[in-house]
C-alpha cells in the first residue's frame, strides 16, 4: 500500500554560474573517492596527522557511529519481524481455587480438592501474513534511515576534516603574523627610542614622539588580539580532534609556514553533487523512508492477517507432565480489522502525508543550498587566490624597497627612520599575504566540502 517511491527530480542549472562571471582558480580533474583525501595534496604531516586523529577519535563523530549502530540494529529488529515467531515457555504455579468460584459453586462433593500444583511446557508460533505490504514498507522505511544514517556519517566526516583544516590553518597563520606583529613592535620601540634621543638633543618635536607612541600601543593591542586568536584556534582543535591542549601543542610543534595551496579540483556539473555530496544522499534516503512510513500509515486501516498456534504438556503432576494425555494445542488464523478508532488511522495518514511533503520540501532545500555552497565556494576561491597574487607582487615590492633603502643608510644618505618605516611596510605587507595565503586554504578546503570531498 501507499505511494512507490521514486527519487524527486531537481531542478539543476547545466554548468555552475561562478564558470562564467567570476575568474576561476587553478583547477585539476575531479577527485575521485579512490585517490588519497584532499588534505594530503598539502603536504603537512602535523595536519595529516591531525585530521586523522580527528576521525578516529571526534566525540562528533563517534556519536554519529553509535547512531549508524543502532540504525542498523532497528533494520535487523524490523527484518526479523516480518517473519514466523517460535517461542518456548515453562512455568510451575501453585494455584486454589475458589469453593464459591463458578467452577465448583455447583459441585455438591465435599472433598473436591481445590489446591494443586500445576506443571507446564509448551511453544508459541505466530506469523502474520503480510496481505499489504505492511511489513515490507516497514522494512524499507528501517532501510533507507540506515542509509541516511552512513550518509551522515560521511557527511560528518567530510566537515569534520574541512573544520579541521580551518583551524589549523588559523592556527598557523596565526603564528606567522604573531612573529610579524612581535618584530613590528620591536621597530616601534626602536623608533621611540630614536625619536627620543632626537628630542633631548632638540632635533625632532614631540609632536611625532606623541604619534609614534599611538602606534606602538595600537601595535601592542593587535598582538594581544593575535594571542588571543591563537588560544582560540588551539581550543577549536582540541574540541575537534578530542586532545588536551598540552597535547596538542606537542603535536603540532613549532610554527611552521603555510602550505602553497594545490591546484583546485574539478567542479564537474550541478547534477554530479547529488552522488557526490553526502549530505544530499541522506537527505533523498529521509524523502524515502518518510514515503514508506506512510504505506504503513495506510495498511494500518486495512485487516492484518496472522496464524497463531500453541502447544505443549501440562500437568498437575511432574511425573505425567510429558504422557500423551497431558498434550495440548490449538492452531488457527486471525482477522483483524479496525472498525471505529475515531479517526486516529485516518489522521495518521494525513500525519504521515504531511511528514513525507516536509521530507521532499527539505530535500529540494538541500539540493538548492548544496548547489548555492558550490557557487560561493568556487567564486571565494577565484578572487582568494587573485588576493593571493597580488599580496605576493605586493609583498615584493616591499622587499626591494627595503633593499634601497638599506643601501642608501649604509651609504650614509638616509637616517635609520627611513629604514625602520620600510622594515615596517614589509612586516605589514607580509601579513597581509600570509592571510591572503590563509585565506586560499580555507577556500579550499570549502570547496572541497561543497562539491563533497575525495572520499
Amino acid at each position: 500500500m501507499g505511494p512507490t517511491y521514486t527519487a524527486p527530480r531537481a531542478a539543476l542549472p547545466e554548468r555552475y554560474a561562478a564558470d562564467r562571471d567570476a575568474p576561476a582558480a587553478p583547477r585539476g580533474r575531479a577527485a575521485n573517492p579512490a585517490e588519497a583525501p584532499w588534505w594530503e595534496a598539502w603536504g603537512d604531516p602535523p595536519l595529516d596527522a591531525l585530521v586523522r586523529r580527528a576521525l578516529q577519535a571526534s566525540p562528533d563523530l563517534r556519536a554519529a557511529e553509535a547512531r549508524l549502530r543502532q540504525a542498523r540494529a532497528v533494520q535487523g529488529v524490523q527484518d526479523a519481524a516480518s517473519g514466523p515467531n517460535l517461542g518456548l515457555g515453562a512455568k510451575v504455579t501453585r494455584d486454589r481455587l475458589s469453593r464459591n468460584g463458578e467452577m465448583l459453586a455447583n459441585n455438591p462433593s465435599p472433598k473436591v480438592e481445590t489446591d494443586f500444583t500445576n506443571h507446564q511446557v509448551g511453544f508459541d508460533a505466530s506469523w502474520e501474513v503480510d496481505l499489504f505490504g505492511r511489513q515490507r514498507r516497514l522494512s524499507e522505511a528501517a532501510s533507507a534511515r540506515t542509509q541516511a544514517s552512513a550518509a551522515r556519517l560521511q557527511d560528518l566526516r567530510l566537515v569534520l576534516a574541512a573544520e579541521v583544516a580551518r583551524n589549523y590553518v588559523d592556527y598557523r597563520a596565526g603564528q606567522a603574523r604573531l612573529l610579524l606583529a612581535q618584530g613590528q613592535l620591536a621597530d616601534h620601540d626602536e623608533t621611540l627610542r630614536l625619536l627620543r634621543l632626537a628630542v633631548q638633543a632638540g632635533d625632532q618635536a614631540r609632536q611625532e614622539l606623541g604619534k609614534a607612541e599611538a602606534a606602538r600601543s595600537r601595535q601592542a593591542a593587535a598582538l594581544a588580539a593575535l594571542q588571543t586568536g591563537l588560544r582560540q584556534s588551539l581550543a577549536a582543535l582540541t574540541v575537534l580532534a578530542d586532545l588536551r591542549l598540552e597535547d596538542l601543542e606537542a603535536r603540532l610543534g613549532p610554527a611552521r609556514p603555510l602550505a602553497e595551496p594545490p591546484s583546485a579540483p574539478g567542479a564537474g556539473l550541478p547534477s554530479e553533487l547529488l552522488r557526490q555530496r553526502p549530505d544530499l544522499r541522506a537527505a533523498e534516503r529521509e524523502l524515502a523512508a518518510a514515503t514508506a512510513d506512510l504505506g504503513v500509515a495506510i495498511a494500518d486501516r486495512l485487516p492484518r492477517f496472522s496464524l497463531l498456534g500453541n502447544g505443549g504438556w501440562s500437568s498437575v503432576s511432574s511425573g505425567s507432565l510429558l504422557s500423551t494425555a497431558s498434550t495440548f494445542w490449538n492452531a488457527g488464523p486471525q482477522l483483524s480489522l479496525p472498525l471505529f478508532s475515531r479517526g486516529r488511522l485516518k489522521q495518521q495518514v494525513k500525519a504521515s502525508e504531511a511528514a513525507r511533503d516536509a521530507a521532499e520540501a527539505a530535500y529540494r532545500k538541500a539540493v538548492l543550498a548544496a548547489v548555492a555552497d558550490a557557487e560561493v565556494a568556487l567564486v571565494r576561491l577565484g578572487r582568494c587566490e587573485e588576493s593571493r597574487r597580488r599580496m605576493e607582487e605586493a609583498e615584493a615590492a616591499c622587499r626591494q624597497v627595503l633593499a634601497l633603502t638599506e643601501a642608501q643608510v649604509q651609504a650614509g644618505e638616509l637616517s635609520r627612520f627611513p629604514l625602520l618605516e620600510a622594515r615596517r611596510a614589509l612586516q605589514a605587507q607580509q601579513d597581509q599575504a600570509v592571510q591572503a595565503r590563509a585565506g586560499s586554504l580555507v577556500a579550499l578546503a570549502s570547496l572541497h566540502k561543497a562539491l563533497g570531498g575525495s572520499w
